[in-house]
This record gives C-alpha cells, sequence and structure tokens, in this order.
C-alpha cells in the first residue's frame, strides 16, 4: 500500500512498482499529497497504466532499435520509415530521452523542417512518423504522446486549404477517361495503355491492383482483384491488396470484350523480372510471370515513368518540367494531327513565351512544318488528374447511377460497417444494374468521342467508332476489334 515519509521540510511518495521494487517521488509539501500520488501509481499499475519513472531515459536512438525490427508491415511502408527516421527524426533526436520531448520542441523541428526547404508535405510525413513511433512508447516509457496534433492547433488558414485541396479532387468523367486512354494509346505506341487506363476507369482499380493483375484473374464479366505489385527500390514484389480489401469485380459488356481482345493479342506475356542471389525471403519479389499489363519491353509500368511520359502528357496536353541532368521547362504534347485522332506525337519544342516572337526550332529530331506534316499541340483534357483519379470517378458514376451502397462498396474493395455489413448483400440484379449502367456511360461517351472525329489511331476504339456509324451496338458483336501495329500510330 501506498505512503508517505517524512523528507526535509517535504514529503516523499513511496509504492511498490510491478516488479515489486519499492519506487519514490519526493517534492510534495502535504503528507496527504504524497499519499494520493502514491495511490494513483498503485491505480495505474492495476490498469496497465503505469510509467516507470526511469524508463522515459531511454533514447529515441535505442526505442528506434527496439521497435523498428518488431514492425510487421508493407516494405514499401518500411523503407518509407526507415527514410524519414534516418534522414530527418534520428538526426534530431536520437540523443534525447524520450521523456525530454515536448510538444513545442517537435513542433519548432517541423516548422524548421519546412525553412530548410522541406515541402510542407514531407515535413508532415516525417512528423507522422515520429508520431507512430512515440504512440508504441505509451504508457510504457511516456505517459502521453509529445509528437500527437493537438486539434485547433496550427494555421487556421492552412487547414482550410488542404480541406479543400482534399474535397477539390481531380475525377474523370467517362469522355474524359476515353480520351485519356486514347491519347496514352497514341504517346506509347501500344494499345495496351488504352485497355489499362480504360479498365481502372471503369472499375476503380487501384494502380498497384493494374499492374499485378494475372491473367488468370479476368473470368468473362468480372475481375478478381486478388493481387498487387508494388514498387520498391526499382524491384516489384507481389503482395494482397491494400488494406486485405480482396474482391471480385463486375464489367460492362464493352470491357469484357476489350480485356478479351486484348488478352488474346498479348497472349503469354510474361515479364521480365528474375530472382536474384540473397533475396530476403520474407519479400515476395516478383521473379517473373503472366500479367495482363506489361510494357512494350514486357517490364512492369514504373509509376513515376508512366506519369511523366504518358499520364501527365495525356492529361494535361504538356510534358511535365524535368530535374537533374536531363532537366528541361514543361513542354506541350505536338502531334501531326494529318494523322488519324488523336494525331501522332511529335518531337517536342519549347512552348511559346507571350510577348516573344516564336521561332521554329530547327535541328536533327525537331518536326518542320510541311505539307505533310500539319503539327498541332493538343489542348488540356484534365489537368491534374491522377491514376487514383479514375477511381475517383468511378465512385462518382456509381454514385450518380444511384447504385446500392454494398455494390459500391463491393465493387471499391471497401468494407460496409456495423450490422449493415453483417446482413446486406449483394444480389445478382444488383450486378445487372452496374453493368447496364456503365455500358450505358460508355455508349454515351462514344457518341460524344464520335462528334470529334469519326475514326482513331487505337484499333479497338475505330472499330467501336465504325460499329457505331454503321448503327450496331458499340463494343458487342460484329467482327473482332482491329488492332494496329506500332507503326499505325
Amino acid at each position: 500500500m501506498a505512503f508517505a515519509e517524512k523528507r526535509g521540510n517535504g514529503w516523499r511518495a513511496r509504492w511498490k512498482g510491478p516488479d515489486g521494487t519499492l519506487e519514490s517521488k519526493p517534492g510534495f509539501s502535504t503528507r496527504t499529497a504524497a499519499e494520493e500520488y502514491g495511490q494513483d501509481q498503485e491505480s495505474a499499475i492495476r490498469a496497465n497504466r503505469y510509467v516507470d519513472p526511469r524508463a522515459g531515459r531511454i533514447t529515441m536512438t535505442d526505442w528506434v532499435n527496439t521497435w523498428f525490427p518488431a514492425l510487421d508491415l508493407e516494405p514499401t511502408t518500411l523503407d518509407s520509415y526507415r527514410y524519414l527516421l534516418e534522414v530527418h527524426i534520428l538526426p534530431a533526436f536520437g540523443d534525447d530521452p524520450l521523456n525530454s520531448l515536448n510538444p513545442q520542441k517537435i513542433a519548432q523541428w517541423e516548422k524548421k523542417l519546412v525553412t530548410d526547404g522541406l515541402s510542407r508535405r514531407t515535413a508532415s510525413n516525417a512528423r507522422s512518423t515520429l508520431i507512430t513511433t512515440l504512440s508504441d512508447a505509451v504508457p510504457r516509457y511516456l505517459t502521453t504522446n509529445p509528437a500527437a496534433r493537438r486539434k485547433g492547433k496550427g494555421k487556421k488558414g492552412q487547414r482550410r486549404i488542404e480541406r479543400v485541396e482534399h474535397s477539390g479532387k481531380v475525377w474523370a468523367s467517362p469522355i474524359d477517361a476515353l480520351l485519356i486512354a486514347e491519347r496514352a494509346a497514341a504517346l506509347s505506341g501500344s494499345a495496351t495503355d488504352f485497355v489499362a487506363v480504360m479498365t481502372m476507369a471503369y472499375t476503380g482499380m487501384r494502380w498497384s491492383e493494374i499492374v499485378g493483375l494475372p491473367p488468370d484473374c479476368v473470368h468473362g464479366d468480372t475481375i478478381d482483384v486478388h493481387w498487387k505489385l508494388y514498387e520498391l527500390n526499382g524491384r516489384f514484389y507481389r503482395g494482397r491488396p491494400k488494406d486485405g480489401s480482396m474482391r471480385t469485380v463486375t464489367i460492362p459488356p464493352f470491357l469484357q470484350s476489350l480485356l478479351a481482345a486484348h488478352l488474346k493479342a498479348t497472349k503469354n506475356a510474361r515479364c521480365t523480372c528474375t530472382s536474384r542471389p540473397g533475396d530476403d525471403g520474407a519479400i515476395a519479389w516478383c521473379a517473373g510471370d503472366d500479367y495482363v499489363f506489361l510494357g512494350q519491353q514486357r517490364g512492369h509500368f514504373r509509376r513515376s515513368n508512366y506519369s511523366e511520359r504518358i499520364f501527365r502528357p495525356a492529361a494535361d496536353a504538356w510534358h511535365p518540367a524535368r530535374k537533374g541532368k536531363a532537366a528541361r521547362d514543361r513542354v506541350p504534347v505536338l502531334v501531326d494531327h494529318g494523322k488519324p485522332w488523336p494525331g501522332k506525337p511529335l518531337p517536342t519544342w519549347p512552348a511559346a513565351v507571350p510577348g516573344l516572337t516564336f521561332v521554329v526550332p530547327q535541328g536533327q529530331g525537331r518536326p518542320r512544318m510541311s505539307d505533310e506534316l500539319r503539327v498541332a499541340s493538343w489542348l488540356p483534357v484534365l489537368p491534374n488528374l491522377t491514376p487514383h483519379g479514375l477511381r475517383h470517378g468511378y465512385q462518382t458514376w456509381m454514385d450518380e447511377a444511384g447504385l446500392s451502397y454494398v455494390l459500391q462498396s463491393a465493387q471499391m474493395g471497401h468494407e460496409v460497417p456495423g450490422m449493415r455489413g453483417v446482413y446486406s448483400h449483394v444480389s445478382t440484379s444488383m450486378l445487372t444494374g452496374l453493368k447496364t449502367a456503365m455500358q450505358a456511360l460508355w455508349s454515351a461517351s462514344l457518341t460524344d468521342r464520335a462528334g470529334l472525329s469519326s475514326s482513331s489511331s487505337v484499333g479497338w476504339l475505330d472499330s467501336a467508332l465504325t460499329a457505331l456509324r454503321a448503327g450496331e451496338t458499340a463494343g458487342l458483336g460484329g467482327p473482332a476489334p482491329r488492332w494496329l501495329p506500332k507503326s499505325d500510330f
């Protein structure tokens, strides 16, 4: 039982710790205050909230060396944690005891990261990693997490900006998705990009799920989303979808036809990945397998490269700026619009500067104006759209179609909370309604696309436009889609 001892002019609280050691804390002005403190510690021991007064003396480095090896997370998440810890957190706090950290010190550190040139997002990610690191030190080493963000603190304007940016996530309409998919195929010279973008748009699949989709998971009007491929340090590893969201998505008839034609044209498409000596057995590195979507050299699409070379130019109509040895400002996408829509991509010119006379660049590899070559630049379709924005668009399309919440959750891989998730089920009529709604969106977007041009450089789309002109059901029945070779783009 806790008790108090007289110490000079004050009192000291005494109590037994969890291991039976007699603990103490001096500095109380009255005997009652000391006894109450000791009783509070005994109550914390019984409730498993007790903090050893000596435990907080462990340094941040020692705690990280204990905490990090025990984590069981995605390899990409561990790699991100390791980088932020080694580059930003430990240099600042590595030698500090945990009990010396306080909210003011941590807030000043986060602010300094920004003033030193780091982006606000990276600084926020570093703070979030510190929060996660210290949260597991409570209650053994800390009573509370000193890195936790307090509600209502920080710049009110910045919080408003973040809310607006989050709510203003760019998402694609069906015609946006179709035009971007067509442009992506024109830029790459491969119809694979058209199929991949349209599949993302009409299934809500994530980028890693599209890249990791094996042919044996495509079954007629359904796709089993059971795998993903994540990129880590230039290599790919296989795993289950984010948050274990394995699911079977239902697709509309036109996409079923498109995927069937694609799989027939790319049969036995095995990636070039190989195993390496010394590979960590805990990571399921891709060692070569069949995939639905591969690049022209049978490599996997890499998120950053694909964004810079294909997706950003297709959506923005501009090639993004580059840094490093090949640095350049952003430049517009140029095409020969004498070729089938959306035109044949050409080597770039620098953008014109308002107020200055534009001089057409000369030299080897530069396009030249002639009767045979008609140079034009694309207009933007949907600036700042990302592949994940297609997922946002798909959710919005289902909302607009008035589809069941439980059906939407099943398609997106989200859990339905509470008893509704236990007793609600996806019915056959719900799936029929989904296919009908998505097919209608496709048909409407195809009609809109035909208003721009009656032909396309993408073979399957060109066949669909031809069928539309003939009054047939676009994308269904009729002759097999015509796939144009690379030279025809």
